[in-house]
């Protein structure tokens, strides 16, 4: 389902595709409150015209979203943007508040370029969150995409017990990277549970 986190400042991390993480700064000089909005894809999603699942279907998906926020944003660091109850209409936002994003951004139909499912799913999320969160759902909100590296698309297995690789002793996956988090807390935790087991490796 949609989630979203409070976070800090709004960055860009690569050229030639787009995809905007936060940086939660220690004493924060912007006025506007940035949050991170996710929904969660599943295996199925990344299914094929003709039925199949590849392996890497979802990381697939994932570097076809960012290419095509790239090319939504003008080819630049200029990130695709669009008020969040325009989108919920599927209306274009004629002009942009200001956001903490530096690059600047680009007036871009959201709900028409994105997959029908994801934009679906994010809208509904939004109207639910408006009708329990007052002042959640309103036009001074503005939608900045995207941000798909929450966690991984593709999971290093592991031991459930050791938490080691299955096959390379002395090797533990761990945290976003390896698909066991999908932000700071879960990382954090998964962090933790890794540190003893390593810890327990190297004693024994």
């Amino acid at each position: 389902g949609t989630k979203w986190s409070n976070s800090g400042m709004v960055v860009e991390t690569r050229p030639e595709d787009l995809l905007l993480p936060e940086m939660q700064l220690q004493a924060e000089p912007f006025p506007e409150s940035n949050e991170s909005l996710t929904e969660e894809l599943i295996l199925r999603d990344g299914k094929q015209p003709e039925g199949t699942i590849h392996t890497l279907a979802m990381m697939r998906f994932q570097e076809k979203l960012e290419q095509i926020c790239w090319q939504q944003g003008n080819m630049r660091q200029t990130a695709p943007s669009q008020r969040m109850v325009d989108f919920t209409r599927k209306k274009l936002s004629y002009d942009l508040p200001a956001t903490s994003y530096s690059p600047g951004l680009v007036s871009s139909p959201l709900h028409f370029w994105m997959p029908s499912f994801l934009s679906e799913r994010l809208s509904k999320g939004f109207q639910l969150f408006g009708k329990s969160s007052r002042g959640f759902l309103t036009n001074e909100a503005v939608m900045i995409a995207v941000e798909t590296r929450t966690s991984s698309p593709v999971r290093i297995v592991r031991d459930k017990d050791t938490l080691q690789h299955l096959t390379m002793e002395g090797l533990f996956p761990c945290g976003e990277g390896a698909g066991y988090a999908g932000g700071i807390v879960s990382a954090g935790i998964d962090g933790e549970r890794c540190a003893e087991a390593v810890a327990n490796y190297l004693n024994h």
